[in-house]
């Protein structure tokens, strides 16, 4: 009897050389799957909520790119009832559910500096219209933080028709420079779009 079971015991060499064949599988999968689309292994090929060229999921509100939330950038010089205006010269919607289903976007967005802390600001969306699939739809009131470099920030709002929306940006440099992108995710009646808009940052 011992010499029938033992027949079936599998050395600990070849469970560790499975192991390693299933990672290895795996990693080359993930691999040739981001450089099908073009994105970072773990990404689509739509960045931020869905736009093309976004860095969807790596916002550090109180760090900033690459600062994994410690806090280390030096504070950005910006002043409670500052307004910063990003207006889109390209932009891309996709709507979700259909992907045959995109075309260009434009858009304004306007925010307000409301509050300035140690690890970074509150803003107010309170201007601003996006036109999507030849429907306009104006920024009725919004939300945001950003962190305290100015680098990035994310929010929510709502819009007239109807519509609500998240909103992640980031800028070359800060928001007292001069180039943004801006990713929307926005929902209105049973339609729900991904937009991207690149843009230009005015005060």
């Amino acid at each position: 009897m011992m010499l029938a079971y033992s027949a079936f015991v599998i050395p600990a060499s070849a469970q560790t050389a499975a192991t390693s064949a299933t990672t290895s599988t795996t990693a080359t999968s993930t691999s040739a799957s981001s450089t099908a689309t073009g994105a970072p292994p773990g990404q689509g090929p739509w960045g931020g909520f869905g736009g093309p060229g976004g860095r969807g999921g790596q916002f550090q509100a109180f760090g900033g790119p690459g600062q994994g939330g410690r806090g280390q950038q030096e504070q950005a010089n910006l002043t409670v009832g500052q307004t910063i205006t990003v207006t889109s010269t390209q932009g891309m919607y996709y709507v979700v559910g259909s992907s045959g289903t995109n075309g260009t976007a434009s858009g304004t967005v306007t925010f307000t500096v409301t509050g300035k802390l140690s690890g970074g600001y509150t803003l107010s969306i309170g201007k601003g219209s996006l036109t999507i699939d030849g429907t306009t739809y104006t920024i009725s009131s919004g939300s945001a933080q950003m962190d305290r470099g100015a680098q990035t920030l994310t929010g929510q709002g709502t819009t007239t028709p109807t519509g609500e929306f998240l909103i992640q940006a980031s800028a070359r440099g800060s928001f007292a420079g001069t180039s943004a992108n801006v990713s929307l995710d926005l929902s209105s009646g049973t339609t729900e779009y991904l937009v991207n808009l690149s843009g230009t940052i005015s005060g």
